[in-house]
């Protein structure tokens, strides 16, 4: 792929894209706190599709005392398979093209990663059931309404539901991630929050001075709180759901380039294709760029492969309205 790499690096889509990359990250903030695997454990994003690829979760290991015998690592290894190729298209005429001497590649940058954002939360959102999050496996946490992975609430979409949350997880034994779990709730929960002001009154909370003005809620009680618009039900009435990266698992590679099959080395390519990698985060794209002829058509397209899997099920709070 390097030869790809380098005649798509020196276009100005190559750079585009990396900001729309950069964008899916500030678009859905949530994604941050979720797990994602962009790259094989040698550091490539390319992978085939269908092909299984392993993440693991790590597991905490007991304290005893000098002399006892070693305590086995119990991290589980998670397979996720590739099983979705998706794609971003646009198509430009020579009509839409000779008219304008605007950016269109530039402008198709933000809606671009807006789609890829929040397919990709949905993607994960998905796997949020009760089905898959059944039972707890460590403690039986059972309080202020919760049931072993499940919380139940009528009302009260407040501060005292986020601490009673925290408690859940905390008898659970579902560890801090870097001092925050995240709480991801629908726009009513979201809303209510925003309208509690032990959440949000400067005078109890110092670090929310933006969040009035910005509807960004702070981190809270121990959660790094964001919004998910279009939360699916999933069969238990979901509003919200909360816990560490590792509950759900999102991997994503890049398709091979057509030169790298064996047998087509040398096969011409009508066009430009090359993978653009977003630095900070690791997130890669193939981006392939051609003329049709006879119509001259302009197209654009960003490919891709994910999978998802359930990680550690103890990990993951589902809260379900009654």
């Amino acid at each position: 792929m390097a030869t790809a790499n380098q005649s798509l690096g020196t276009l100005a889509t190559a750079t585009i894209v990396q900001e729309a990359l950069d964008l899916v990250f500030t678009i859905r903030p949530q994604l941050n706190r979720l797990s994602l695997g962009f790259t094989d454990r040698n550091g490539s994003p390319i992978a085939q599709y269908n092909q299984p690829v392993i993440t693991r979760t790590l597991a905490i290991p007991a304290v005893g005392n000098i002399g006892d015998a070693a305590t086995d690592r119990s991290d589980a290894d998670v397979s996720v398979t590739l099983n979705n190729f998706k794609q971003i298209r646009y198509d430009y005429t020579p009509q839409q093209y000779s008219g304008t001497n605007r950016d269109l590649i530039r402008e198709a940058a933000l809606p671009m990663a807006i789609a890829m954002a929040n397919y990709m939360v949905d993607a994960i959102a998905a796997l949020w059931t009760p089905a898959n999050y059944p039972v707890r496996t460590g403690a039986d946490a059972v309080a202020n309404g919760a049931t072993n992975n499940i919380t139940k609430i009528g009302v009260g979409w407040d501060y005292t539901h986020l601490v009673n949350t925290r408690q859940v997880l905390n008898k659970a034994g579902v560890p801090l991630a870097d001092g925050l779990r995240f709480y991801g709730a629908n726009a009513d929960v979201y809303g209510s929050m925003l309208n509690d002001q032990r959440i949000v009154a400067a005078l109890y909370n110092p670090a929310n001075s933006e969040a009035i003005k910005t509807g960004r809620l702070p981190d809270v009680a121990g959660f790094g709180l964001s919004e998910y618009p279009a939360l699916p039900s999933n069969g238990c009435n979901l509003v919200a759901v909360a816990g560490t990266a590792d509950s759900s698992v999102y991997a994503h590679r890049v398709p091979r380039h057509p030169n790298d099959v064996k047998g087509f080395e040398g096969v011409p390519i009508p066009g430009r294709i090359g993978i653009v990698t977003e630095p900070r985060t690791g997130l890669s794209v193939m981006v392939v760029e051609y003329v049709a002829l006879p119509s001259l058509n302009i197209t654009t397209m960003l490919l891709w492969m994910y999978g998802t899997a359930v990680g550690n099920a103890n990990n993951l709070q589902l809260v379900c309205s009654q």
